[in-house]
């Protein structure tokens, strides 16, 4: 009973569970359905939105066709305009082409007409002979002068495109030459004779013709000097001549006393400008070698003392130092037997003529014959304590010889360039168109030069003369020397 009991009560329990199972199973199928639904409402209306999609694009595309259409109609009608610019262009280049080529031919005649046009153009060439009359003229006024040549010069240079305003300056240089070449001037100024200063009257007609006359017009001692030519070694040049005969210098005086009194006047003038002429109406006074050499040491200037000095300090060096050399070289005949008894072999003969000879060589001599030395290397060595005190009283004082022969060519230089710096210092005051005023500095500047030449190679060519003496001296010792020492030792080796 109870087993039966319990199992219907199992039963019971297991048909409720199934029933339960059932009933859960039943709803979770509900809710499925329910779910499977709203997945497809969600489908449907994806698929409607799909569909508008689908049908906004072929829109889309029916427009963007419509566009294409219309862009491929604009591109071929830009095509077409495009292909008939090209076209234009091509004519255009054409047409610039020929125009260029034209334009070519329309610049070579153009240029071949102003070559032409230049060519009537006057050039520096054209002003040549007007300088060259400049040049054979007396020099004044040479600034002046110098500053229309150039004028016209650098006018070439920028007009040269106006070859009418070029001839225009051309001749108004030349009318200028003209009136200078006829002016003629009379004017008192401070006038320069040598080295002093005078007030006096200048007279001048043109490029021909100038001289001037100190105070004192009566007479015919005054100071006077004429602008005369003077044969260079390249070109001719002027130069005021003081020295003129006294007739030359009594015509000049009648010739200012005329040119105050009448309209004109006679002048003592050579027309021709010819050096020959010239030097007839200067008197030349032949000048004696003294005074020419005071004359050429006063035109060195300061610096010719010192040069002076050094050439009269080196000659006596020179003639102390060559005494000197030929009394010590001198060994009389005492040395000359003693050498030709060493020579035969005879060394007692040799001992006693050693006693009469002199100098270095008498020494060499006696310092090996006098002593009997135990062998060559003491002999040796006592004949270097000789050379070694000898030579340098040989050498001494050449050396001074030679200073002095190089610093007399350095003092003319510096003369020459004390000489430049005084020129420059007149030109700068003055310019260049007296030449008198330039005589000063360029005597200073050449002179000191010549004369330190003319010091300074006679000093060099004693000063080799007296060391070529000086080594034959040396020589002559160690000649000596060797063969007083070949004569004992080689004898007593042999024996």
């Amino acid at each position: 009973m109870n087993k039966l009991s319990t199992i219907c009560l199992a039963l019971t329990l297991a048909l409720g569970s199934f029933a339960v199972v059932h009933a859960q199973n039943d709803i979770d199928a509900v809710k499925k359905r329910a779910e499977l639904n709203s997945a497809k409402a969600d489908l449907e209306e994806a698929r409607k939105k799909r569909d508008m999609a689908v049908a906004a694009r072929w829109k889309d595309r029916e427009t963007a066709n419509q566009e294409r259409e219309m862009f491929n109609e604009k591109y071929q009608e830009n095509k077409e305009k495009i292909d008939a610019l090209m076209s234009e262009r091509t004519r255009l280049f054409e047409e610039v082409r020929v125009s260029r080529e034209d334009l070519a031919q329309v610049k070579l005649q153009a240029e071949k007409a102003r070559a032409e046009f230049l060519s009537l153009a006057a050039g520096p060439e054209r002003l040549e002979t007007l300088s060259k009359f400049a040049e054979q003229g007396i020099p004044f006024k040479v600034a002046e002068r110098t500053e229309v040549f150039n004028k016209v010069k650098k006018e070439m240079g920028i007009y040269r495109d106006d070859p009418l305003r070029i001839a225009k300056a051309v001749l108004e240089a030349a009318q200028y030459e003209m009136d200078f070449s006829r002016e003629a001037y009379v004017e008192k100024a401070e006038l320069i004779f040598g080295s002093q200063v005078a007030q006096g009257d200048r007279m001048r007609l043109g490029g021909l013709y100038a001289m001037q006359k100190a105070k004192g017009l009566d007479s015919s001692d005054a100071p006077t000097a004429l602008m005369l030519p003077v044969a260079g070694e390249k070109a001719r040049s002027f130069s005021w001549q003081e020295n003129l005969t006294p007739e030359t210098k009594s015509d000049a005086a009648s010739a200012f006393k005329s040119a105050e009194d009448s309209s004109y006047a006679m002048v003592p003038v050579d027309v021709l400008l010819s050096t020959e002429l010239s030097s007839e109406i200067a008197s030349h006074q032949e000048k004696t070698w003294q005074d020419e050499l005071k004359e050429f040491f006063n035109d060195g200037g300061i610096l010719m003392y010192p040069i002076v000095a050094i050439f009269a300090f080196g000659l006596l060096i020179v003639l102390w130092k060559l005494v000197w050399i030929l009394f010590v070289g001198f060994g009389g005949l005492g040395a000359r037997r003693g050498l030709r008894a060493l020579q035969e072999g005879n060394v007692d003969a040799a001992r006693q003529q050693s006693s009469k000879a002199y100098g270095y060589v008498g020494k060499v001599l006696k310092t090996v014959l006098d002593k009997n030395y135990p062998n060559r290397a003491t002999a040796e060595s006592a004949l270097e304590e000789l050379f070694a005190s000898a030579v340098p009283k040989i050498e001494k004082g050449l050396s001074w010889v030679s200073v002095f022969a190089a610093t007399a060519p350095l003092l003319g230089l510096l003369g020459t360039v004390m000489g430049m710096i005084e020129l420059f210092d007149v030109i700068t005051m003055h310019g260049t168109s007296d030449p008198k005023l330039l005589a000063g500095g360029i005597s200073v500047a050449l002179v000191t030069t010549e004369a330190g030449l003319i010091v300074a190679i006679p000093l060099q060519l004693l000063h080799t003369f007296l060391t070529n003496r000086a080594d034959a001296l040396r020589g002559r010792m160690e000649k000596t020397g060797l063969a007083v020492l070949n004569a004992l030792w080689i004898k007593e080796e042999s024996k």
